[in-house]
């Protein structure tokens, strides 16, 4: 069976522990306390330890942190075997490299017979050898300084850990974090010339830290074998290679030839890892004396080397996510307002708001341009693109000054919202504010050498608000966010009326009841349009293009438009009449006295509601 050491200052447990142990066939052999269970672990090469945590001389926790940073022995299984039973007794065993931590229940011996056959069955096997040539040296006395050594390594692991916390406060410039991490270096060690390379995403991002005694020749030898141990540890190819050296403005002799036989004789390389073991980047150090790097000072790097690759990961995370908020910003802020992109660049990692859908009320805007398929059909593709890209520069930028977000492109179509992802009190206003700027702009689109129309390049304009489901809507490979909804197909029929009654903006009631303040409006008709059976106010957003009408003429509008309601014919076109001696060539009111005329000759009946059916888009 196995040699187990049983290291424990109690007689009575030892005794009864061992006894039962070598009833089940194991080797049994004894120690009082953590310092000679050191000793007799070297001498005995049990196959398993179970140890005691309180001791005199020294502690389990201490024996157990020794025995597992020497070499070979430290692949014998170690069991704490204690009383102490609360979380951080068990956090400070499994701390200090035990493999496991059992509580003493002389009631249940059976369970740690089972723990020591797994654990001897499972371990690998130490090279008895190696052990039996350190156990030469080995005594009470080599214990301690082999105790004093393992504490000093400690106690500088705490300090440099504690420098490189310090330089995180630079996570938001690699090369300032880099250039603090190559300074502590020459402290830890004497580097002539530090070299740190670094993986960031498709870019090698090479710094070095030369010291005085440091030339350029130098410098290229040591950058040939930084590249050469890079490439061996990270395996993706770099597409771009960035170099950087610190110190060059203090170094006007840098680039002299050197005037001894020196080089660089003494070379290390280490990997740097974050905490999921990922290599991230190398670490380098060059000096310029023979055979400088010892055991000592090589263990001392390879501590530097540990914490710097923790430091360098969130310095490379820090500036990957800055560069991934960098290139949304410049994508999306060509159709997002910045403050709807800090919004949701601000908004908890976890926040699952308007990513599956919601109902929300906002406003929306449809635009298109007027006669485009007559456009397409006359001019080069090249021109109706080029045209097309200003065009959508100067609307996309009047949506944007007012709030509004684009949802998509449809063609030459614009369709707008404002009140999503970010929403305002004044979501009509702002959308309304937005196609009146969109209407001042038309004139600043370069359509010289296009051939157009008789009208010209002319837009139209609908605006609804209403509640819509707004999210992200498509499938796994692709989806957008967008509205959808009756009310966005409202507003869609909007825009396409505007033709009918040569408007430039076209509003429906809802929203015309919130701007009338602000805006000038004039009612246009009361439709059903195709698709809906209940009626709908339009109203016309008066703008210069659209040759408003002064008050007198604005008052005999609306007394003809309630005259016409209450199937007053003959006096309604009295009144139409007066509004086209002003303006001739109105086109609402011609409509209107139109259909009063027809209107008289046949009647819409009693229950007519004042809607007209729009049978088309």
């Amino acid at each position: 069976m196995a040699k187990i050491l049983i290291v424990d200052d109690s007689a009575v447990v030892s005794g009864v522990l061992g006894e039962f142990l070598s009833g089940e066939g194991h080797e049994v052999v004894h120690a009082g306390d953590g310092l000679e269970g050191i000793v007799k672990a070297y001498q005995e090469i049990p196959d398993l330890i179970i140890s005691d945590v309180e001791m005199p001389r020294l502690q389990g926790y201490q024996m157990s942190r020794l025995l597992k940073k020497r070499r070979e022995i430290k692949k014998i299984p170690l069991v704490m075997h204690t009383s102490l039973s609360e979380d951080r007794d068990r956090f400070w065993a499994m701390s200090s490299g035990a493999d496991a931590f059992v509580n003493k229940d002389f009631d249940n011996l059976e369970k740690l017979a089972e723990l020591v056959k797994e654990l001897v069955a499972a371990a690998d096997q130490p090279d008895k050898k190696v052990i039996a040539e350190d156990a030469r040296e080995v005594d009470e006395e080599k214990v301690m300084e082999m105790l004093g050594a393992m504490f000093d390594r400690e106690l500088f692991r705490s300090t440099i850990l504690n420098e490189l916390g310090a330089v995180e406060r630079h996570i938001a410039s690699l090369g300032q974090s880099a250039m603090e991490v190559l300074k502590l270096l020459s402290r830890v060690c004497d580097a002539h010339i530090g070299g740190l390379l670094l993986s960031f995403g498709r870019a090698r991002l090479a710094y070095y830290l030369p010291s005085s005694q440091v030339f350029k020749s130098d410098l290229t030898d040591f950058e040939t074998l930084c590249h050469a141990d890079y490439a061996n540890a990270i395996h993706q190819p770099a597409d771009t290679n960035e170099d950087l050296v610190f110190g060059l403005e203090e170094r006007p002799d840098f680039e002299k030839l050197r005037s001894d036989n020196r080089r660089l004789s003494s070379y290390l390389c280490f990997q740097l890892k974050g905490k999921g073991e990922e290599v991230i980047g190398t670490l380098h150090i060059g000096n310029l004396s023979n055979n400088y790097f010892s055991d000592t000072i090589s263990d001392s790097i390879a501590l530097f080397a540990q914490g710097a690759g923790l430091v360098l990961e969130n310095s490379l995370l820090f500036n990957r996510i800055a560069g991934m908020e960098k290139k949304i910003r410049n994508v999306f802020t060509k159709f997002v307002p910045p403050e709807v992109i800090d919004d949701l660049l601000d908004r908890p990692e976890n926040s699952t708001e308007m990513s599956v859908g919601e109902k929300r009320s906002v406003a929306i805007l449809f635009s298109d341009i007027r006669s485009f398929t007559v456009i397409s059909e006359n001019n080069s593709a090249e021109q109706i693109v080029s045209a097309l890209n200003s065009y959508f520069q100067l609307m996309v930028s009047e949506i944007k000054k007012q709030g509004g977000v684009i949802d998509k492109f449809i063609g030459d179509a614009i369709l707008a919202i404002f009140g999503a992802p970010l929403s305002y009190e004044d979501n009509a206003a702002r959308a309304v504010k937005a196609a009146q700027g969109m209407i001042s702009r038309l004139g600043d689109v370069p359509v010289k050498g296009l051939k157009l129309p008789e009208s010209g390049f002319q837009i139209g304009i609908g605006i609804h608000e209403g509640t819509v489901i707004v999210g992200n809507i498509g499938s796994q490979d692709k989806f957008d966010y967008t509205v959808i909804g009756d009310n966005v197909n409202l507003a869609s029929r909007l825009e396409g009326i505007t033709k009918h009654y040569h408007r430039k903006i076209i509003v429906s009631e809802v929203v015309a009841e919130k701007v009338k303040e602000e805006v000038p409006l004039r009612e246009v008709d009361t439709v059903k349009v195709k698709g809906k059976e209940q009626a709908t106010a339009l109203f016309s957003v008066e703008t210069e293009l659209d040759m408003p009408l002064d008050t007198a003429a604005m008052e005999a509008y609306k007394k003809g438009l309630q005259l016409y309601r209450m199937q007053s014919w003959t006096t309604a076109e009295e009144y139409f009449a007066k509004v086209l001696e002003q303006n001739p060539d109105d086109f609402l009111a011609g409509m209107y006295i139109e259909r009063c005329r027809d209107f008289s000759q046949n009647s819409p009946g009693d229950d007519w509601d004042g809607a007209i059916a729009l049978d088309f888009k």
